[in-house]
C-alpha cells in the first residue's frame, strides 16, 4: 500500500488497524512479562455471581464468603463447569493474540464444534521456556449459552464485567467469554467510541507535540538566518569600535604629554623659584629638562629653590667650576628635570 492508498483509506479502517497495533504491541508485552507476575498484577478483586439451580450466589472471588447481597462492586458471572467444554492443548510459546488467531484457525480439529457455533478462550496453565512450548486450558462455550446467560444476568440487574467459569486445574474463576462475545458482535459501541476518541486526543496531543517542535525548529532557524545576515556589519562595527577606541587613547596620550611639555607651566615654575636680584639671560626647555643660564647678585642657594618646586627635581649646576655653582654672585648655569618625568 502507497501512500495515496492511504490517504484513500476510510477511517474506521485506519482506526481498526491503529487498535489492532496497539493490541498487539499489548500483547508482545504481556508476552515477555514471567506468568506468576502477570497473574498478581493483573488478577483484579472481584465479586462472582454462581448460577445454579436455586438461583444467584454471590461470592467473594479471593476468600470464598458467600454475600448475602448482590453488591454495588463489578461481578463476574461463574459458569457451572458442565456448560463449558474445557480441554488442555500443547501449542509454542507465542502473544496471546498468535495463540488466539491459531486456536481459531484450528479450532473444529480441536472441538466438535465450528468456530461460528461457539466463543472461546485460552489460558495459560504452564511453560517451558527452554523447549519453547506451553500448555494451555482451552474452554469452549456455544454462542446460544452465553446468550442466555446474559439475559438471565440482566433480568437480575446483573451487566456482567466477565463471563467465566471454575478451572479444573487451579479451582478458580478462569476463562472469560464476554471479550470474545463483543468481539464477535462488533464490540460495545459506547466502548469503541471511548477508544475512538482516546485515539484521536492521542493523534491531536502528537500532531500539536510535532506542530510546536517544528515552530521552535523554525524560530531557531529563522534566528540562525538573522543572526548570520548582521555577522558582517557586526564585524565592520566592532573594526572601527576598536579603531575609536585606539584613536581615543592616542587622543589622550597626546593630551597628556601636550599638557608635560607645555612650556607656559615650566616658565611659572622657574619664575616663582628665581629671587630677587637674579636675571635670566637664556632659557631653554625640550619637554624633559630645562636649562637657565644667568646672572645673580647675592642670591645663594638656587639649585635649593629649583628643588622647593613642584615641578622640578634634581637641580644641578652645568659649571665645571664647584665654587663657581656654590657663589652668592655673579653667573650660573643650571638644569633641572620635569618632576612628571622622573617619576615615570
Amino acid at each position: 500500500m502507497n501512500f495515496k492508498d492511504l490517504l484513500h483509506t476510510d477511517h474506521e479502517a485506519i482506526l481498526q488497524w491503529l487498535l489492532h497495533a496497539f493490541r498487539w504491541w499489548v500483547d508482545e508485552l504481556m508476552g515477555m512479562v514471567p506468568p506468576q507476575w502477570r497473574d498478581r498484577f493483573l488478577r483484579r478483586s472481584s465479586i462472582v455471581a454462581e448460577i445454579t439451580e436455586k438461583g444467584i450466589v454471590y461470592r467473594d472471588e479471593d476468600t470464598g464468603e458467600i454475600l448475602p447481597a448482590k453488591p454495588r462492586r463489578s461481578i463476574k458471572v461463574l459458569l457451572p463447569s458442565d456448560q463449558v467444554l474445557t480441554r488442555q492443548i500443547d501449542l509454542p510459546i507465542l502473544p496471546a493474540s498468535d495463540v488466539k488467531r491459531m486456536v481459531a484457525l484450528d479450532l473444529d480439529r480441536l472441538t466438535p464444534f465450528r468456530a461460528d457455533q461457539v466463543l472461546f478462550d485460552t489460558e495459560v496453565v504452564s511453560r517451558d521456556e527452554e523447549k519453547g512450548r506451553q500448555k494451555l486450558l482451552l474452554g469452549v462455550l456455544p454462542r446460544s449459552v452465553i446468550g442466555k446467560v446474559i439475559e438471565f444476568a440482566r433480568t437480575h440487574d446483573i451487566e456482567p464485567a466477565g463471563v467465566a467459569v471454575v478451572s479444573p486445574v487451579s479451582g478458580r474463576a478462569a476463562l472469560d467469554f464476554l471479550p470474545a462475545l463483543r468481539h464477535a458482535e462488533g464490540g460495545d459501541a459506547a466502548r469503541r467510541r471511548a477508544v475512538y476518541w482516546w485515539a484521536a486526543a492521542g493523534v491531536l496531543l502528537a500532531f500539536n507535540v510535532i506542530m510546536l517542535t517544528y515552530r521552535d525548529i523554525n524560530a531557531t532557524n529563522q534566528l540562525r538566518e538573522a543572526v548570520e545576515s548582521q555577522q558582517a556589519p557586526v564585524t565592520v562595527a566592532m573594526r572601527l569600535r576598536n579603531q575609536v577606541q585606539k584613536e581615543g587613547a592616542r587622543r589622550s596620550a597626546l593630551l597628556k604629554q601636550q599638557g608635560q611639555d607645555a612650556p607656559l607651566p615650566m616658565i611659572e615654575a622657574v619664575t616663582n623659584a628665581m629671587p630677587e636680584g637674579t636675571w635670566v639671560e637664556r632659557f631653554e626647555w625640550n619637554g624633559r629638562t630645562v636649562h637657565i643660564r644667568g646672572i645673580r647678585n647675592n642670591t645663594p642657594n638656587l639649585l635649593a629653590r629649583l628643588e622647593s618646586s613642584p615641578l622640578l627635581r634634581n637641580a644641578h649646576s652645568l659649571t665645571t667650576d664647584p665654587h663657581a655653582a656654590m657663589a652668592a654672585s655673579g653667573s650660573f648655569d643650571l638644569a633641572a628635570e620635569r618632576e612628571g618625568e622622573r617619576a615615570r
